[in-house]
């Protein structure tokens, strides 16, 4: 054969998954990024049909290990969570040229590098980050599961629930309430008591698809439900009877959301849910938050702006408009909450149907109880105590720096009866060209608060616990949480930490994570995505700045957290605690 350069088109081999990358001068400044499981020279040729000048940056192999390969999703989240925006397609529009949304602004090729080392660092951890994909059935992503290795057992106070739990069920009381603070272990206390009452199905239903991960983890991680299988909306969708089909092997666990049952009609997913009897089922964080009355009454917005700033925030109304719920047949339910005032004042409940009542100083009570009883035997260690690393918590109470208290007493000399929303009010609560949700209407007044609180600047009326030396010493304060009033509140506010970073000593210091900002909403698309953040931040040492307004205050636990600071006028008790 003499023309055997033929054989380049018709000859391929084996070849590996690759990400791929390219730049063309119909979009400076960006970098097409994309996977491809031919040669990549093969899939550059292709997109030379739409950009003739592309330059080839960078090719790598999409591989964690010889089983595993990962797609060019993975790679677009880490590009997003680093701050890199996505081609506007209005942008091509103008142009007249081909869009392709995995086209990133400012992007370089040690990006690239630096998401595939976050991909194969994720892979390692099990964290579930990011999607992973088996050779032998590429089109299906690998269902991340934790490994089964943990193995501690009920404290005191979570085997005194499960056993008041036991004895609810023998006098016939199957409506009970879990009233337990945060960090109580209210999800593997519940999942003991499914133990206890030999459950084979249990339903957990949440208005906050956010605590998924945080039940998965626990099903899927301690050995005492081993028997379990997680399973939540998208397992369901594998076939009509996969919930029986899964019955007939092991026991179950499903996690649906409110929202995801909601509907005129019953979705062909939820049939076998509805048409089963479930044996335990766990209403998750059933009275949390204010209703949506209430937060109107005390940012006074309308109802366009009322349904933004709602958007994935807290409040009790789901539950209490659900219908599906009451559908539902279940032998036992279980209401789990840390904030239950207005359940506990109706008479939905009795005496006997509260199988738990537990406070935060209840527990640090328990906790001294045992290190008096013990810590003077001599064969008793410190980590003995079933409450030992239970966190420890001071709250302080100050007076806002000089110049914002006078501001709010302006405030509410014109009649502004919640004057501290008001003081970090952006100057528009939704998102404009001009910026003007990105600056608050007090900025003096707040940058005077921050650097009091920071010690930059002296007011007699703040402690300056940042520059304070017991802080500094015990390596507090390293992850704090900022909660806002509103959503462009947090952008006003990142805004500020950052073009202010030489008039702060501490605050200067802190990457700031806006989880609930209108500027960047996509940015971090779930809890994962956020707990992802924090930790790699710890392991490299940066300290970090969350700014929320109701996002990820109820239901989920970031251990690297250590400080909030509450910065808005509450519309009830449960949004504060």
């Amino acid at each position: 054969m003499k023309n055997i350069s033929l054989l380049d088109d018709l000859i391929i081999g084996r070849v590996e998954p690759h990400i791929y990358a390219f730049t063309t001068e119909t979009y400076p400044n960006y970098l097409k990024v994309g996977d491809t499981y031919r040669p990549v020279g093969v899939r550059l040729k292709e997109w030379k049909n739409y950009f003739p000048d592309l330059q080839h940056q960078i090719s790598k192999v999409a591989k964690v290990d010889e089983d595993t390969y990962f797609r060019d999703h993975a790679v677009h989240n880490y590009l997003e969570d680093s701050g890199k925006t996505r081609l506007d397609q209005q942008e091509a529009q103008r142009l007249n040229a081909y869009y392709s949304r995995e086209f990133f602004k400012n992007t370089d090729n040690t990006d690239i590098e630096d998401a595939i080392k976050d991909i194969q660092e994720s892979h390692e951890l099990n964290d579930g980050k990011y999607a992973f994909y088996a050779f032998e059935d590429s089109r299906i992503p690998i269902e991340h599961v934790y490994k089964r290795t943990e193995k501690y057992e009920l404290r005191p106070n979570q085997a005194e629930t499960v056993k008041r739990f036991k004895e609810a069920l023998e006098v016939g009381r199957t409506n009970l309430l879990m009233y337990a603070v945060m960090r109580f272990g209210k999800s593997f206390t519940s999942m003991c008591c499914a133990l206890e009452m030999n459950a084979n199905l249990v339903l957990i239903v949440s208005a906050k698809a956010d605590v998924k991960q945080e039940w998965k983890k626990t099903i899927e991680s301690h050995v005492k439900f081993a028997d379990y299988r997680f399973m939540d909306s998208d397992a369901l969708l594998e076939h009509g009877n996969i919930l029986k089909d899964t019955l007939e092997k092991s026991k179950v666990v499903v996690f649906l959301t409110l929202q995801d049952l909601a509907g005129r009609k019953i979705k062909e997913k939820h049939k076998e849910i509805f048409e089963e009897e479930i044996d335990l089922l766990l209403i998750d964080e059933t009275h949390y938050g204010a209703r949506a009355e209430e937060y109107g009454r005390v940012l006074k917005l309308s109802s366009i702006d009322l349904k933004r700033e709602l958007k994935g925030a807290d409040r009790a109304d789901d539950y209490e408009e659900s219908e599906e719920l009451k559908r539902l047949h279940s032998k036992v339910r279980i209401h789990l909450s840390g904030t239950p005032y207005r359940i506990l004042m109706g008479s939905e409940f009795e005496k006997k149907d509260i199988i738990a009542f537990y406070q935060f100083t209840d527990i640090v009570k328990e906790q001294e109880q045992w290190d008096k009883e013990h810590l003077l035997d001599d064969n008793a260690k410190e980590w003995d105590n079933p409450y030992y690393g239970f966190p420890q918590m001071i709250r302080f109470a100050f007076l806002p720096n000089q110049s914002s208290i006078n501001k709010m007493e302006a405030l509410k000399k014109e009649g502004y009866s919640f004057a501290l929303s008001e003081l970090f009010r952006p100057q528009s609560i939704s998102q404009c060209e001009e910026g003007l949700h990105q600056q608050f209407i007090y900025e003096n007044e707040v940058l005077g608060l921050l650097q009091a609180i920071d010690g930059s600047k002296e007011d007699p009326n703040v402690l300056a616990f940042l520059d304070e030396e017991h802080i500094q010493k015990g390596e507090m304060c390293r992850h704090m949480v900022f909660v806002l009033p509103y959503r462009a509140s947090c952008d006003a506010m990142e805004v500020l930490l950052n073009n202010h970073k030489e008039d702060f000593n501490h605050l200067n210091n802190y990457e700031i994570i806006n989880i609930t900002g209108l500027s960047n909403e996509k940015k971090y698309k779930s809890t994962s995505d956020v707990k992802a953040k924090i930790k790699k931040c710890e392991r490299e040492g940066k300290k970090t700045i969350t700014l929320t307004v109701n996002r990820m205050m109820t239901g989920s636990t970031v251990e690297e957290w250590d400080t909030m600071i509450f910065l808005k006028s509450c519309a009830s008790p449960q949004e504060y605690d």
